[in-house]
């Protein structure tokens, strides 16, 4: 086992812990909707230390490296602990417990399982870095044939239910957040796959019409 793939396992349970104390301890287990929050948080984990790979550099990737790891240290700890701490502390707008966290815990898994989809469907080629491997080819089947980039797909899917399940306002203002990114890294996206796969690409975007909501955008 890679020392990679190690450090991602001591993550999904060093963060377990911080979310079930954030969330006021045992207490957070004891109510139905943080236990199964808590299964989720480490099922999405386990889905990325499995099926995402880090990628090799490349100049597609030069201008976003830097702006990805930012990201990453300033969203990943705070989605870590504030949403709990929410739900246990604080009395928000959002109804604890309710239908819409329910409907919350719902599109957690939905952005799980279209998250698995299409890193079952890239298999290897499923990166953080922008960057075209050796032996890389198009894929355009699986959850790929509904949008072209389900994966952002399945983090905003997921980011927006980890918001409703726990009634968290910050975790709903950080799938706002983080929207413009997404957007931005789609655009240098489809560039690199324009250039590297030309006409053959071109095909894909006219039959796939949704980029990444389907009937939205």
């Amino acid at each position: 086992m890679s020392k990679l793939l190690i450090g991602r396992f001591v993550f999904i349970a060093a963060s377990s812990v911080i979310v079930v104390m954030a969330g006021g301890g045992v207490a957070f287990i004891h109510r139905s909707v943080g236990m199964i929050y808590l299964a989720l948080w480490v099922v999405w984990w386990l889905v990325t230390a499995l099926g995402r790979q880090r990628g090799v550099p490349s100049a597609y990737d030069q201008k976003q490296g830097a702006i990805v790891m930012a990201l990453s240290v300033l969203i990943v700890p705070v989605l870590i602990v504030v949403p709990p701490w929410e739900y246990a502390h604080f009395a928000g707008p959002i109804p604890r417990d309710g239908p819409l966290a329910w409907a919350g815990l719902t599109l957690f898994v939905g952005g799980i399982a279209l998250q698995a989809a299409a890193m079952w469907a890239l298999r290897g080629m499923y990166t953080v870095r922008l960057g075209i491997k050796p032996g890389h080819r198009l894929v355009t089947s699986g959850s790929y044939r509904l949008v072209r980039h389900p994966g952002y797909l399945s983090y905003i899917a997921s980011m927006t239910g980890i918001g409703l399940a726990l009634s968290s306002l910050f975790g709903l203002g950080l799938a706002i957040l983080v929207m413009p990114f997404i957007l931005w890294r789609i655009q240098h996206e489809e560039g690199m796959l324009v250039a590297e796969f030309g006409e053959e690409y071109q095909a894909y975007r006219r039959q796939t019409k949704w980029r990444l909501i389907p009937l939205v955008y």
